[in-house]
This record gives C-alpha cells, sequence and structure tokens, in this order.
C-alpha cells in the first residue's frame, strides 16, 4: 500500500510545474524526498535506555543491525525530458535506473580534443595563436577552462562567437596531449570508438541531484571500462561524473535494420547480441551549453571485426598517437555492423527524424529533424547544428535513433558484485573471522511426537547446546560502507525549467 509520500510523489509528476510549488506548503520538499535525512525509515524507532538491545545498536536512533553492519543511506530521486521520466533510487549501496523501454539514441565519437571556454572578463589569446608555445601556456591554465559553473548557460560559446568584441579566443580546442593536463593522457588507449547517447535530465538535474550527488561519490562511481575508455569517456574534463551501469536480465539495446525490400523509412529494430557485439552502458554528467546534464550513453565493439573504430588522421591528436607509434584505424565504417540475438547481424539505418518518441518538435519552436552531423549542438534547430558537443567529429554522423536503449539498470556503488562470496557475511560487522553467539543453553532437538518416540527414533540432530556457540567464517571482509557527502548546493532561481525540451534551443540574435 502506497504511503503518504509515495502518493504525494506520484501525484506531484503528474501535475504541471505551476502546480508542484504547492506542495512545500505541505513540507514536501520534490528535490529531497527524503527531508534531508537518508536514513528516514530509522526515523520512527527509538532504542530506550530500558531496552536490552542497546548492547547491540546503543540508544536512541539505531545506525547499525544486529551484527554491526552499519546501516546505508537510501536516496530517490527522478528526472525527465519531455514529460518522460526516469527514476533513480540509491539503497544497500545499489543504484537503479528506471525509465522507459526502446528510448532512442544518437552517435558520436570524441576526436581527442578537450574545448576550453575563456572565463568572463579575463583576457585571452589572439586568433592564430600557438596553443603549445611557452608563452600561452599560462593564459590558458589560468583564464580557460572546460566548466565555468560561475557563469552559468553565459560561460558556453557558439561556434559563430569564437571571437570576442577584444578581438580574442572565446574558447580553445587542445588535445588530451596538451601541457596543461600534465601528462595524465599521455599513454592514453587510442581514443577510436564511438557512443551512443541521449539526454536524462534537465539542466542541473535537481530532482535527482541529491541521490546522483551521492552516487557520484562513491568507489564505484568513475571507473570505467576498455570499451569506455576507448570512447574518452574517462577524460575527465569533458566527462565530470561516470557511472557504469548493467542492464537488468530482460533489458536490451536494439538496433534498425529496417524493413527487407523497403525504403529507409520502413523501421524494424532487433535486439543487440551482447555476447558478440560487445557493449558498455555509462550515467554521465557533462556539462552542456555549461549547465550540468545527466546523459545516458552505450559504447560497443565487435569481437570480430573493426566497425566502430575510427580516428581522424589530421590534427594534433592524431600527431600525438603517430609519435607515440599507436596504431589507429583511419578509414570510417558508416554504419558498423551489429551482431542480433537472431543469429545474424545488421547494420544500423539511421533516421531523418529527431526520435521516434518525438512526433512534433515544432512545439518546441522548431527542429523535428535529425542533425545528421556530428559536432556542436550550437544553434540548432538550425540546420548548421550538429548532434553533440564541440569535441567530436563531424563525420561521424548520429544516425538517429538507429539505436533504441531499455532504460532499465543497476550498478553496484561499491564497485564489488553481489555475486562475490564473500560480500555480506554476517561476520563482517564483527571484523573477525571468529563470532560468538550468546543464546539459552539446553538439549535442542529431542522427539516428542508419540509418532518417533512410540517406535524410539530419535533424532540425529539432537544435540545440548552450551550459552556460547562460536562460528569461524573463511574471511572477515569490511561491511560494505559508504562516502558521506555534503548537501549539494542547488541555484534555486535556475530551475523547474519552463520548457521540457531536451536542450536549450537559442536562436542567432
Amino acid at each position: 500500500m502506497c504511503n503518504t509520500v509515495t502518493r504525494a510523489f506520484l501525484a506531484a509528476i503528474a501535475l504541471p510545474l505551476s502546480v508542484i510549488g504547492s506542495y512545500a506548503q505541505d513540507g514536501l520538499e520534490l528535490s529531497d524526498l527524503t527531508r534531508g535525512d537518508p536514513f528516514f525509515y530509522t526515523r520512527d524507532q527509538v532504542v530506550k535506555e530500558s531496552d536490552a538491545v542497546k548492547a547491540l545498536v546503543g540508544t536512541g536512533r539505531p545506525d547499525r543491525t544486529h551484527s554491526q553492519v552499519p546501516h546505508l543511506p537510501v536516496y530517490f530521486g527522478y528526472m525527465n525530458t519531455n514529460y518522460t521520466y526516469r527514476f533513480i533510487t540509491v539503497a544497500e549501496q545499489v543504484m537503479t535506473m528506471i525509465g522507459e523501454g526502446k528510448h532512442g539514441l544518437w552517435r558520436l565519437e570524441e576526436n581527442g580534443t578537450i574545448r576550453e571556454y575563456l572565463r568572463n572578463g579575463a583576457a585571452g589569446l589572439k586568433p592564430g595563436s600557438d596553443i603549445f608555445a611557452e608563452g600561452n601556456l599560462a593564459v590558458i591554465a589560468d583564464n580557460y577552462s572546460n566548466y565555468l559553473p560561475d557563469e552559468g548557460f553565459d560561460g558556453y560559446k557558439y561556434p559563430d562567437q569564437r571571437v570576442n568584441s577584444n578581438g580574442e579566443l572565446n574558447y580553445v580546442d587542445l588535445p588530451v596531449s596538451h601541457p596543461k593536463y600534465k601528462g595524465k593522457y599521455a599513454r592514453h588507449e587510442p581514443i577510436d570508438l564511438p557512443n551512443f547517447y541521449c539526454t536524462m535530465s534537465e539542466s542541473d538535474y535537481p530532482y535527482a541531484r541529491q541521490a546522483l550527488s551521492f552516487a557520484f561519490a562513491q568507489p564505484g562511481a568513475n571507473k570505467i571500462g576498455p570499451l569506455g575508455r576507448r570512447a574518452g569517456l574517462d577524460v575527465r574534463e569533458n566527462y565530470t561524473n561516470v557511472i557504469r551501469l548493467d542492464h537488468f536480465p530482460d533489458a536490451r539495446a536494439w538496433v534498425n535494420v529496417g524493413q527487407e525490400g523497403a525504403d529507409g523509412l520502413h523501421v524494424k529494430w532487433e535486439a543487440v547480441d551482447a555476447t558478440r557485439t560487445r557493449a558498455e552502458y555509462y550515467l554521465v554528467e557533462r556539462p552542456f551549453f555549461n549547465k550540468p546534464y545527466i546523459f545516458i550513453m552505450a559504447v560497443f565493439d565487435n569481437e570480430d571485426n573493426d566497425d566502430f573504430r575510427y580516428v581522424r588522421p589530421a590534427g594534433p591528436y592524431f600527431d600525438h598517437l603517430r609519435d607515440r607509434g599507436a596504431a589507429a584505424k583511419t578509414s570510417l565504417t558508416a554504419a558498423p555492423a551489429f551482431h542480433l540475438e537472431n543469429g545474424q547481424s545488421g547494420r544500423p539505418v539511421g533516421l531523418p527524424i529527431y526520435g521516434v518518441h518525438h512526433p512534433n518538435r515544432a512545439a518546441f519552436g522548431g527542429g523535428g529533424a535529425c542533425p545528421l552531423k556530428g559536432g556542436d549542438w550550437g544553434r540548432y534547430p538550425d540546420p548548421s547544428g550538429g548532434a553533440g558537443w564541440p569535441t567530436q567529429y563531424e563525420e561521424v554522423t548520429p544516425l538517429c535513433d538507429a539505436v533504441l536503449v531499455d532504460i532499465k539498470f543497476y550498478s553496484n556503488l561499491d564497485g564489488r558484485d553481489w555475486n562475490d562470496s564473500h560480500k555480506y557475511l554476517a561476520n563482517a560487522g564483527a571484523g573477525s573471522r571468529t563470532v560468538t553467539y550468546k543464546v539459552q543453553p539446553g538439549e535442542y532437538g529431542a522427539f516428542t511426537d508419540p509418532y518417533n518416540t512410540s517406535r524410539g527414533v530419535k533424532n540425529s540432530e539432537s544435540q545440548y547446546v552450551p550459552s556460547e556457540v562460536t562460528l569461524t567464517y573463511p574471511t572477515a571482509e569490511a561491511p560494505v560502507a559508504y562516502t558521506p557527502v555534503p548537501q549539494p548546493a542547488f541555484q534555486k532561481a535556475e530551475f523547474p525549467a519552463a520548457s521540457t525540451s531536451c536542450r536549450p534551443i537559442r536562436m542567432a540574435q
């Protein structure tokens, strides 16, 4: 049965934003459904001095179990684009994200660079300046940044705003090998895989901020797999926070292979065989228009071919790879093959529309078409706009909604799977391999039922149990714990957004 908070929460997400504010009068803060108490589930439990269990959990609100394992915080959150909602929960250091099935993705690929924007009021470089010149390094280090949180949307500069009124560069594109990054990407794997992505939240994701700020601070966060590294998801200047996700067993990625004998507007999605086309999934925080958004991303690679791989054979990033002697595929496979669960393979067919769940983008003031090229989103829906960020190849086209993904994921925030035979053993709270259990002594298990006693049948498991019994465990693992995080700060004036458009639509002045 729904409790009061759940009923109010379900009602709130069905109402227009103008109505949501009324819940503040009822004491319900939609940006923090736990009311600042992630241990809310013990709020009505108080152990008194007279209670014998104080020997196990202390007095007051209990903060641990009888086996001395600490309680773990619980968070709830949600986010949306276009009134489509995804729900975030954190419990027992497991994050889940449940949303809609078959959500459309776009392809993009990092080009091995980081775009740095000029700080407000700072002096910038002149056009044509050598970004590697020693005399320019201090200006780049001090006056440019990949993210300017204090400047909000104004920190982003459009492609047509490359030079400011002082004749200085509003932004510079630095390869990951640039001295500003002090060599941390010097031996990075070649960034040669695309990722398929879509927006999951509004800017600042205010109603999921509590849950995700906690999740991003845990040991399992920002651990990037081999495919994710080759997609550049570990370049923290581009991807500020990343959590690797696993699908629930019945969830899939799907690829549009089209209908045989028909044109490209006849669609048919087939399930991807993840045993042959490898896949990694991520929940990503990345600045977009210099505001933090949450995105879902999928990275694929085939076991038996290099279809997904590509590095543009030009520019400072390619020069860096060549100088290192790192091999890279320099020809682009426009439609890489996916292995399918039906035993066949298929090549993705992109659509000329924004997405199959967006039949009327005109309601947002324009758009509705697929950008049909990579690169900076810029002034979309103007046809000059790209499919993502300025750090991506234009020639790696988005293949809009050629790939769909089920938004049904989980992640172990402590970085350890539950199939570990040593995890969650009952001696974790004791901190030793041996645990002594105190019981009421006596002879246990003697049969008294006439069916057994009349025939002289005795219980072979009957035994005398003393007042103390000591068990010895195979290991003494630490209990599952968590990294505390401060209450996140919100810029109240900037949310909730007046529009549920996935991204800002700003036309040139």
